[in-house]
């Protein structure tokens, strides 16, 4: 099956200059939501490594004023700086998708080169993909805590 072709090989897609016009003002969104994003990873990698020393000087800090000690310990610092990186990794991700799937429409409407327009799609459909896989873990994650009350509420009726 040749690249462009439709499914059943019978014709050719034809991109209409108004389909390109639709596709240059997406990509410039998707540039900017994507600079957008790789700014608010860098803020999150800064927000790890400042919470973390702020969490673990106030434990030392606080440490001693504190009826049993600061809440959240000495190893508070090491899981905020642990989870806004892990949080960082995450959101990396769709953000890169959508980068490159600005880049390659870029050069793909400059040259005119469906291969790139290809490439740029499959791009889009990744960034899409992982936000997909995403909100399903999130819903999942969301059910079990339900579930989770649900089951705290009915032990603590019952005691």
């Amino acid at each position: 099956m040749e690249s462009d072709q439709n499914y059943l090989g019978e014709e050719k897609l034809e991109i209409t200059n108004s389909a390109i016009s639709f596709l240059e003002e997406t990509r410039k969104w998707t540039m900017f939501l994507s600079i957008l994003g790789f700014i608010g990873i860098g803020f999150m990698v800064l927000a790890a490594l400042f919470m973390g020393t702020f969490v673990s000087t106030m434990s030392n800090a606080l440490g001693d004023q504190i009826p049993g000690g600061f809440p959240m310990g000495g190893g508070g610092g090491v899981f905020f700086t642990i989870f806004y990186l892990l949080f960082a990794l995450l959101y990396f991700f769709p953000v890169f998708y959508l980068y490159k799937f600005s880049n390659y429409t870029k050069k793909a409407l400059d040259s005119r080169d469906s291969q790139l327009l290809s490439e740029a799609f499959s791009n889009l459909k990744s960034h899409y993909k992982f936000i997909g896989i995403l909100a399903i873990i999130i819903i999942g994650i969301y059910l079990l805590i339900f579930i989770f009350m649900l089951l705290g509420g009915a032990l603590a009726a019952f005691m």
